[in-house]
């Protein structure tokens, strides 16, 4: 499998990847001390999903643990682990992120192969600047921006994990960088995680945090005219619901997308590479400057990624609206599921119709910026809801954080 941005590694370079026939299995009880307390919302907020657990140890889960966590993530998709006794080890985060997909065997990242970072003193480090995966479990990887705590597993002493710019990636106005440092933010990209090309998208994401920033409230420019703003902790994820997005299309619309399909980009990440994204940060703007599908790395059509607009929660049938506005390539819709099916290829009108769809639920009341406790671990059903982070001044400090997704078992049929 290619990972879009990264260079091919060799046989005896790539870290060892643990299967899910060497995973752990948790051992077995007869209940679970989980206790569930769904997310008490601002009184002006429309968000309907998210709870905090407590009663569970991350680090010592049993199988009656994992029945409880799974069934309460499939009702509230998003679980905030709180009074965690020590930080999430990284083999064990991947444990229990794996134990969601007990058909997958490659436990694979969602992204593929990570190429070699650097070279040190003996020790080699796997990803990228932004994204640099940990040695013992290399699905684990850190996401965040400033320096890693001493000592942490085998990364050299100092390193600092890049972090994003919506100025190396959105279209202008950017932010001034004097706003910026007084905390005005953007929301970077929307999206649910996957790699868009060949790799079935995971079931769940999770990150434990490490290290967040320190400072007051930020606040989250939309730069899309309206003058919309939204005062958020800092270094917070923000979520929306893909069923709250469904909800809120007109009938017609919905009607649409309940029988259409979207066509992902061939390695659509290195594809939009050099695009720019609109200011929102969920689409891409139609400027010409996609890199040629000739110029891409090596991809077959076969591997191509036609997801149908509509996902279905397994456990409750819920309907979500999960679509990835900047990988969209092609669209095929229909009105019926017999009916007559339109193929649209302008990127332009590809790009209306994802804004049409996406746009009305990118709104204050409906998102959650789910503020990070050191120690804590959130879990998300990637099937379910999207999510984007959020820019914070460089003075609050580091932002630390281990993310573990796997690649899925199967693509998501509706």
């Amino acid at each position: 499998m290619v990972f879009a941005l990264s260079t091919t590694t060799t046989e005896v370079d790539k870290p060892k990847i643990i299967t899910m026939r060497e995973a752990y299995t948790p051992p077995k009880a007869n209940s679970s001390n989980g206790r569930i307390v769904p997310i008490q919302h601002a009184a002006e907020s429309k968000a309907n999903f998210g709870a905090e657990v407590y009663g569970i140890d991350l680090n010592h889960f049993t199988s009656a643990d994992f029945e409880f966590i799974s069934d309460a993530l499939h009702r509230y998709k998003l679980l905030v682990f709180k009074e965690q006794p020590e930080m999430l080890m990284p083999q064990q985060q991947y444990r229990l992120t794996s134990c969601f997909d007990p058909d997958e065997t490659t436990g694979g990242f969602a992204h593929g192969a990570d190429p070699v970072l650097l070279q040190e003193d003996g020790v080699t480090i796997y990803g990228l600047p932004n994204r640099p995966a940990i040695n013992v479990q290399p699905q684990v990887h850190i996401l965040g921006r400033g320096e890693l705590p001493p000592n942490h597993f085998d990364f050299p002493a100092g390193f600092k994990v890049k972090g994003i710019n919506h100025a190396d990636f959105h279209i202008p106005p950017h932010l001034p960088q004097e706003e910026r440092d007084q905390g005005a933010s953007r929301f970077y990209q929307w999206h649910w995680d996957g790699s868009l090309y060949n790799i079935p998208p995971p079931r769940v994401g999770c990150l434990l945090a490490v290290r967040t920033p320190k400072g007051p409230d930020v606040t989250v420019h939309w730069g899309d005219g309206t003058g919309r703003t939204m005062k958020i902790a800092p270094g917070a994820t923000a979520m929306v619901a893909g069923s709250q997005a469904l909800e809120l299309l007109d009938p017609e619309l919905r009607n649409t997308v309940m029988h259409s399909h979207i066509e992902y980009a061939p390695h659509a990440f290195q594809w939009m590479s050099s695009a720019r994204s609109s200011q929102l940060g969920h689409i891409i703007e139609t400027e010409g400057l996609e890199k040629p599908l000739d110029e891409l790395s090596p991809w077959t059509k076969d591997k191509i990624c036609i997801y149908p607009m509509v996902w279905t929660n397994p456990v409750t049938g819920e309907k979500s609206l999960q679509v990835h506005g900047q990988g969209a390539f092609k669209l095929y819709l229909k009105d019926t599921p017999d009916g007559e099916e339109k193929i649209v290829t302008d990127l332009k009108e590809v790009r209306a119709f994802m804004h049409r769809m996406m746009s009305p639920v990118l709104s204050p009341e409906n998102i959650y910026a789910h503020p990070h406790q050191e120690q804590d671990v959130i879990l998300w059903y990637n099937r379910a809801l999207w999510h984007s982070i959020t820019e914070f001044p460089e003075s609050y400090g580091p932002r630390v954080m281990h993310q573990c997704n796997i690649a899925a078992s199967d693509h998501p049929t509706g």
